[in-house]
């Protein structure tokens, strides 16, 4: 068999070329007025007054379907229309296109910070995935803005980036694996069985939309466009939970959006749980005249306000805890949703803010040492002022209990034998039933607001109040008896007595730094 070699034809080498697309997110629409195009997408709207009719007519393109970036090149027309674009360039969605099997990644800008990415010519610079970087699928659902179904495909995203990249082809993500490891491209592409020029391709969109960087030690040289290297004092989840629970780097729907409603909201106060099949404690109920009559002053509560330790001889009481969450953390009052609204559940008001009025926290008491009361856990029905025993069901249990209060222990530095742990936990549902989003970090703030109520009263009624920044999500979960995807631990806070050598006078003045500092300025 004689084999000869045929040059390549015009067409077979366009088809081998990895092309480099463009298009507009599929959410942005373009109005032509003759020369005029009033330009709408995610973050608002644009009009641009005396295009020109062949800069429209390609607008007009982009937004129709995939442009060829080289047919673009040296144009005249189109340099205008891609300047126009670098003035809005979360508009511009870019695709490396190989047509002989599809598309192999697409890039979409999620944020308004988005310039529209580069092709560094990386050559053997080593370069390295970012820290932050990470692949997930999404959530089937409604088109990604890049032309494609959110659900189909592997995304990959990053806090640092204002892209999200879709790999199309199993290649694409070996290759993005590949780079886990400080590598030339071509070892990469070599590795992901990937043709060189792909590979140089695919590497240029994602040095382009922040998701690579330098190699420790190595030369950036021709590779101009790639990123700083990641920032050292972020850990990946604070900045991911940072940047995607506030506005300004995604595009995903946020805030109150209702976006569970085929769901039935969860109930405003939680049921009696399989373990507390005991009598419940009826708390007694402070006396308004009496509260008021001996409380200090709201200025002097603040700035008496300490964590605090050391506890007395003698533990806190069990009429001194339940006045304590009666002032910090009962339901004042259910206000009933509005049966004609889809959009409408049952509020809750209680004495610290919350946002929606959900009322999503609950509160659970470990309790070590106080009189008048067992040694065990208890759930406070913040509805009817009323502690439920938890039974336990066996060693694990109590075992679980007691992994609470060391945990407890070891945040305060292993200073201190608790007392009565309060675990606040959260029904999550209650929140990410209206919100998308910020739930989570929704929760989070309605913890912080509870444990300054919790700080102020415990230290206007003279006990020893001391909020704890971790604790033990699994070993809460087993010894409240509780399904910790549904209901989980968000905050620690210990109460105990004060000692007589801490109780003292609170302030009568203002304490702070401000004359040395002046005078130091």
């Amino acid at each position: 068999m004689t084999i000869t070699e045929q040059p390549l034809t015009t067409a077979d080498a366009e088809l081998s070329r990895v092309r480099r697309m463009l298009t507009l997110r599929q959410d942005v629409k373009v109005a032509a007025e003759g020369d005029d195009v009033e330009l709408t997408h995610p973050w608002g709207r644009q009009r641009v007054h005396a295009l020109g009719a062949p800069t429209v007519h390609r607008l007009l393109a982009l937004g129709a379907g995939p442009v060829d970036a080289d047919a673009l090149a040296g144009d005249r027309e189109a340099g205008r229309l891609l300047s126009l674009l670098g003035r809005f360039p979360y508009l511009v969605t870019s695709i490396l296109d190989d047509p002989l099997t599809g598309p192999l990644a697409t890039a979409v800008p999620i944020a308004r910070s988005a310039a529209t990415p580069g092709a560094p010519d990386l050559g053997s610079t080593a370069v390295v995935l970012s820290r932050f970087a990470y692949l997930r699928r999404l959530p089937d659902g409604p088109a990604d803005g890049g032309g494609g179904t959110i659900g189909q495909g592997c995304v990959m995203e990053s806090p640092l980036a204002p892209y999200r990249v879709t790999l199309h082809q199993p290649a694409a993500a070996a290759f993005v694996a590949a780079l886990t490891t400080p590598r030339t491209v071509a070892e990469a592409a070599a590795l992901a069985g990937l043709p060189e020029q792909s590979g140089a391709a695919l590497a240029a969109l994602l040095a382009g939309t922040g998701f690579m960087e330098p190699a420790a030690g190595a030369s950036v040289g021709a590779a101009p466009a790639l990123p700083a290297a990641d920032p050292p004092l972020w850990d990946f989840h604070d900045l991911l939970f940072h940047s995607r629970s506030r506005a300004g780097r995604h595009d995903y729907t946020s805030g109150g959006v209702f976006a569970h409603q085929d769901v039935p909201h969860p109930p405003a106060l939680p049921g009696a749980g399989s373990n507390e099949d005991e009598p419940g404690i009826d708390l007694p109920v402070p006396d308004w005249d009496e509260v008021t009559a001996r409380d200090p002053r709201l200025t002097e509560v603040l700035e008496g306000r300490r964590s605090i330790r050391t506890y007395a001889e003698t533990p806190v009481t069990l009429e001194q805890i339940a006045e304590l969450l009666y002032r910090a953390a009962r339901v004042r009052q259910v206000i009933p949703r509005d049966p004609s609204s889809p959009n409408s559940y049952d509020a809750i008001d209680r004495p610290y803010p919350a946002g929606g009025a959900t009322g999503e926290l609950e509160i659970y008491l470990s309790v070590a040492a106080c009189e008048g009361l067992p040694t065990g856990v208890y759930r406070y029905d913040a509805a009817a002022h009323r502690l439920q025993p938890r039974r336990w069901h066996g060693a694990a249990d109590e075992a679980a209990f007691r992994e609470l209060l060391t945990a407890a222990w070891r945040a305060t530095n292993c200073t201190v034998d608790p007392q009565v742990l309060l675990t606040v936990t959260s029904r999550f549902g209650r929140l990410s039933w209206k919100y998308s989003q910020i739930a989570y970090a929704l929760t989070l703030k309605h913890v912080g607001v509870l444990y300054q109520t919790l700080y102020l009263v415990a230290t206007a009624m003279g006990l020893a109040p001391c909020g704890l920044g971790s604790g033990d999500t699994d070993a809460a979960a087993r010894a409240l008896g509780l399904d910790w995807t549904s209901e989980s631990s968000v905050g620690e806070f210990l109460i105990g007595s004060r000692p007589a050598s801490g109780s003292g006078s609170l302030p009568q003045g203002f304490c702070d730094i401000v004359d040395t500092m002046r005078e130091q300025g």
